[in-house]
């Protein structure tokens, strides 16, 4: 391991950790940041939360439950009114400018600070121009929603 790649790591780290942070604070400008311009949001796993929310989340995900694009990703600020927590987070590759990671996560409603949903992230990220890393593919991969256990292995 040299040096470049021990402060790629870091910086990706604290990318898992600003998305959470900006994504809870309703940070328009941070959530963004922690993309890139073309990036992709796969949703599609999660059932319950498109029956509960299918027209609110229609507004910027496609019919499949994909997010295309920093016009998409604005409009998904904000949607949702729920505390993260991300844990867990492994780097699996970086090679070069591009990265493969991934996370764990657990969403609670605020209001009564029961779970909503947990799963896991499955990222693709790359660093862009500016240095910055940002994810370019986040596919999230529900293993449990509200009232309705999914994907659980036995």
């Amino acid at each position: 391991m040299n040096l470049q790649y021990a402060l790629d790591h870091l910086a990706i780290l604290n990318r898992y950790a600003a998305y959470t942070y900006a994504v809870d604070g309703a940070d328009e400008e941070g959530y963004l940041d922690c993309f890139t311009e073309d990036a992709v949001v796969d949703l599609s796993s999660f059932k319950i939360a498109w029956a509960r929310a299918g027209d609110a989340l229609r507004q910027f995900a496609d019919e499949n439950g994909i997010v295309r694009g920093t016009e998409n990703l604005r409009k998904s600020v904000g949607a949702v009114n729920f505390h993260h927590i991300t844990a867990n987070v492994l780097v699996r590759a970086i090679d070069g400018d591009r990265a493969q990671g991934a996370a764990y996560f657990v969403v609670f409603t605020r209001d009564e600070g029961r779970i909503e949903h947990y799963g896991r992230y499955e990222d693709e990220l790359r660093k862009c121009a500016d240095g910055q890393w940002r994810f370019s593919v986040r596919r999230d991969i529900a293993i449990y929603e509200r009232d309705h256990p999914l994907n659980i292995r036995k």
